[in-house]
């Protein structure tokens, strides 16, 4: 792994670190509160990003984006381990649309990064300008879905619908939208694509009833599966357990940071 540390001058921006790492399969990083903006270039590989908004796939071509304050936790797939760059700044303004954590990366700045890193110098004035390109290309893309309030609403009727069989069938129906359209259109504006985002929903919402003391048959079908099997074997592949240990993980998560990671005292930046 790769990590600079940049000379921090006055600016409204102030670049903090950049770095490079080739993963290795499986390798996650968090949860973890950040208290500056850190966006990943995903080079090469697949991964996944979970915050607030759901669980977000993400392949070579794509950015996501860490906020100031937000709980985030990134994983490489294990079988395409991504391989990532990354640039870190921080800045008393607000930037990035909150709804969108991921987009593709700006045509050429992920060479421009690239030649920064792998240069001696390490250029705050270059990493300037790969922010500030960021930030407008994030603005000029968030331009694009001012008119598209359809799926924003498609969005809140899934996280307030979850319990009922909905599929994005029905959902293309009921918002009067070509199937492949809204799977094109959903996925550009949130990087997961419908269907991942209904089970995301659904998969968060389980746990949270499975640690409030609900039975696994409970549990499914509030979350709208009417097969307790097929709810196991999805939230097993989602949350990397089966539905009958949430409450086994409830007292790990309650142990101390050091006794569940007793190797893990690396306080690297990632």
């Amino acid at each position: 792994m790769e990590n600079y540390i940049l000379d921090a001058k006055g600016s409204d921006i102030t670049p903090l670190f950049i770095g490079h790492e080739v993963c290795e399969p499986g390798h996650s990083f968090g949860p973890y509160i950040r208290d500056c903006y850190l966006v990943h270039f995903c080079l090469c590989g697949m991964g996944v990003l979970k915050n607030k908004d759901g669980v977000f796939q993400i392949s070579a071509g794509q950015l996501f984006i860490i906020r100031p304050g937000e709980i985030t936790t990134y994983v490489a797939d294990m079988n395409d381990p991504w391989e990532y760059m990354w640039i870190a700044f921080r800045s008393e303004e607000k930037h990035f649309d909150s709804h969108i954590s991921v987009f593709d990366i700006p045509h050429g700045l992920d060479d421009k990064l690239k030649e920064i890193i792998s240069s001696e110098q390490h250029s705050r004035e270059g990493c300037l300008a790969v922010i500030h390109e960021l930030i407008w290309h994030s603005t000029h893309s968030e331009k694009n879905y001012v008119g598209d309030d359809k799926i924003h609403s498609i969005r809140r009727y899934i996280k307030y619908n979850y319990m009922l069989p909905i599929t994005v069938n029905s959902i293309s129906k009921i918002f009067l939208f070509d199937r492949s359209y809204l799977y094109r259109t959903f996925k550009a504006r949130y990087g997961i694509g419908i269907k991942e985002y209904i089970t995301s929903v659904r998969m968060q919402k389980g746990l949270e009833f499975l640690q409030s003391g609900y039975s696994v048959k409970e549990s499914a079908h509030m979350v709208g599966y009417d097969d307790e099997f097929n709810f196991s074997k999805t939230f097993k592949a989602w949350h990397g357990y089966n539905p009958s240990c949430a409450s086994e993980k409830i007292q790990e998560n309650h142990r101390p940071y050091s006794e569940r990671n007793p190797h893990n005292n690396d306080k690297r930046q990632e």
